[in-house]
């Protein structure tokens, strides 16, 4: 039996193939502020899902299920023999589920992998990279067409945040600003702040 590389495999057709539990890619636990609050639900920005593939020739595809905890609703998405999907429509704040199954040239689908819980925020966390001549890089994701802006602060003691740039999320969620840190600072703070998401009031 021919099996995927993973801590926990699931058999989907006995003595044919498995599949592991599927994980994200990129990190989870980090959720930033953001200002607006609104009755429309926010949507959350970009999320990669990534599992093991299967070696066995039999599998032809494979579905991710997902939907909201709670919720008669699932979602399924025929992503053929990719093992890599990002969802762009998912609701900030709100407690999904996601597992795969493999399915064969008939499109006979086996057992469901692990389930998997998470709950997107509206934004990603920052991610600084310091480039020449002490200019800073920022960037972060949010839902497309996101209006955002950037604070900074020289102290968290308490914070001062002041105004740094306003920006749009791209087609792809990337939102991407520099900052050549004029002055001097010993040391600047950032953070993220969502104004606005296109289709809300």
């Amino acid at each position: 039996m021919q099996s995927c590389t993973s801590s926990k495999t699931v058999l989907l057709w006995p003595g044919n193939l498995s599949i592991s539990r599927i994980l994200f890619i990129g990190s989870l636990a980090l959720l930033t502020q953001f200002t607006r609050v609104e009755a429309a639900p926010l949507i959350a920005f970009p999320c990669t899902l990534a599992w093991n593939q299967c070696q066995d020739s039999t599998v032809s595809g494979y579905c991710l299920y997902y939907g909201i905890k709670g919720s008669t609703t699932t979602n399924r998405l025929d992503v053929g023999m990719t093992s890599l999907v990002t969802l762009n429509n998912l609701l900030a704040s709100s407690n999904y589920f996601f597992y795969v199954t493999a399915y064969d040239s008939i499109g006979t689908e086996g057992p469901p992998s692990d389930a998997m819980c998470y709950t997107p925020p509206a934004l990603s966390a920052l991610k600084l990279t310091q480039l020449v001549n002490r200019t800073m890089n920022l960037h972060f994701l949010a839902a497309p067409g996101t209006v955002c802006r950037i604070l900074y602060s020289s102290t968290l003691n308490p914070p001062q945040w002041q105004f740094l740039v306003g920006a749009i999320a791209d087609a792809n969620g990337n939102v991407t600003i520099t900052d050549p840190l004029s002055g001097n600072p010993p040391a600047r703070y950032y953070r993220s702040v969502l104004l606005y998401q296109p289709g809300l009031p």
